[in-house]
């Protein structure tokens, strides 16, 4: 894949782990915003919707540095990954694919992800389905609704948890 040092990092949503998580949040926070709010114009009160304290998250470090990110939020419907974002200069180094994965791999109920439409090659290619081809819009962006037909895990990764 990549001749670079890869290391995921699971951020539980769990109190005990937040004192010591604080600082990988701040870097998923700061891949979000390069990626939604600078690249793609989402208001900040959107994308940092208070929500991140109870939510679980995988951080993608590239030689130590954050390259991507991703949010595992449990709903009524299920587990929705959202917030899913690489840097746009990691970009085509399967690193998406990767953090989908692994996120895959920790969730045990129904998947679900508000996929932007032009994303939608990626996430069929990755094996999720479109359940509903309504297109809506969130941020002013349009989007559909993809689920996970496969049940839960996908690959074996190594991944640091706190």
């Amino acid at each position: 894949m990549l001749n670079m040092e890869i290391q995921l990092i699971y951020i539980q949503e769990s109190e005990s782990a937040k004192e010591k998580s604080q600082s990988y949040i701040i870097q998923c926070q700061a891949v979000r915003r390069s990626v939604f709010v600078e690249g793609q114009g989402v208001d900040e009160k959107i994308d940092f919707d208070g929500k991140d304290r109870t939510c679980a998250h995988l951080l993608l470090l590239l030689d130590k540095e954050a390259a991507g990110t991703l949010r595992i939020r449990r709903t009524e419907e299920g587990t929705k990954l959202e917030r899913i974002a690489v840097l746009e200069k990691h970009r085509g180094k399967q690193l998406g694919k990767l953090l989908v994965e692994s996120a895959l791999s920790l969730v045990s109920s129904r998947v679900y992800i508000h996929a932007q439409t032009h994303s939608k090659e990626f996430y069929l290619k990755v094996g999720f389905v479109i359940e509903d081809s309504t297109v809506y819009y969130e941020a002013n962006i349009p989007h559909i609704t993809m689920i996970w037909p496969k049940g839960q895990g996908v690959s074996p990764c190594t991944i640091t948890t706190l």
